[in-house]
């Protein structure tokens, strides 16, 4: 019993850190890439996270520190999420 009710903890927890993890990849995403795109046509793309990873570290190094490398991963992670 005990491990079944740490298992239903563990989980909760675990799915809580991941929306966390993609709301804020929302969040980065409309703040940040809005500054020089219109966010409707990044979601007519659809790409794997492999391709948004490429493309959010290249847009990071055009923003001059204005994206940092983890910044860009939490963006790729939510466009890949998104349908």
């Amino acid at each position: 019993m005990k491990n079944a009710i740490f298992a239903g903890v563990t989980f909760f927890f675990a799915a809580l850190f991941a929306c966390n993890g993609i709301q804020e990849g929302k969040i980065l995403f409309e703040s940040k890439c809005a500054q020089c795109h219109k966010l409707e046509l990044s979601f007519k793309e659809t790409r794997n996270l492999t391709e948004w990873r490429k493309i959010t570290q290249r847009m990071a190094g055009y923003s001059h520190g204005g994206i940092t490398g983890k910044e860009a991963e939490k963006i790729a992670k939510y466009l890949a999420k998104k349908k």
